[in-house]
């Protein structure tokens, strides 16, 4: 059994800065497309550790199954709480041909990293704001920053290794400061209990046994 939890947000603004930028930021997106060309599918083990005051639970294992361009599963032996957007890698989720995108600051001398903001081109996916920061020697994306409307905000820092010839999470971190819910209202992972303005915490998602582009079928991400 598994749930899985979207997360959303974004602010759009047509501005000469965004036009001015365009062609540049593009081209970081694309070259993050083209590294990860060949990545067709993989499945890793997934170990889940929850460390939020307001939701107490032991660490979760699963099995994490992805075909590009956007198939993701998890199996699990019982309940599995599983923060979809932030906690799985899916080299296509930000391809450029979707999304207005910015260079908000550029990497400065000695350091690795630029900015990088997007906005979902179609209008139902207006509701969320993405800022990457991507390794530019390495084409990887370090850091995602999520808002929502609702005032969620999400920080996931992601860790890599290589598997094969791709580089793959390893680790990912994510921080949350969510407001909080309603008594047994859920929230995204669960029913918290309502004893401040602000839910805060941190998901630690380790990944291991990859095997990648094993030829997945489709019939794996069909429903139960």
């Amino acid at each position: 059994m598994k749930k899985i939890f979207p997360w959303l947000f974004i602010l759009f603004c047509a501005s000469p800065g965004w036009i001015q930028a365009d062609e540049g930021a593009v081209r970081i997106l694309d070259a993050i497309e083209r590294k990860y060309s060949e990545l067709k599918d993989y499945t890793a083990d997934v170990n889940v550790h929850f460390d939020m005051e307001t939701f107490k639970t032991p660490d979760m294992q699963a099995k994490l199954y992805f075909k590009a361009p956007d198939k993701m599963k998890v199996e699990s032996k019982g309940i599995f709480f599983f923060p979809r957007e932030g906690g799985y890698f899916n080299p296509g989720l930000f391809k450029k041909d979707g999304f207005e995108v910015r260079i908000l600051e550029p990497a400065a001398e000695g350091k690795r990293d630029l900015k990088l903001k997007i906005v979902p081109k179609k209008k139902e996916k207006m509701d969320r704001e993405f800022i990457l920061f991507i390794d530019r020697r390495k084409n990887l994306v370090r850091e995602i920053h999520i808002s929502q409307f609702d005032g969620r905000e999400t920080k996931a820092r992601i860790e890599y290794g290589r598997y094969g010839s791709f580089e793959l999470p390893r680790y990912i971190l994510l921080a949350l400061d969510f407001p909080s819910a309603e008594p047994n209202e859920k929230r995204g992972f669960g029913p918290f209990e309502q004893k401040s303005e602000r839910v805060t915490g941190t998901i630690e998602i380790t990944y291991a046994n990859y095997k990648v582009n094993t030829g997945l079928k489709d019939e794996i991400f069909n429903p139960k």
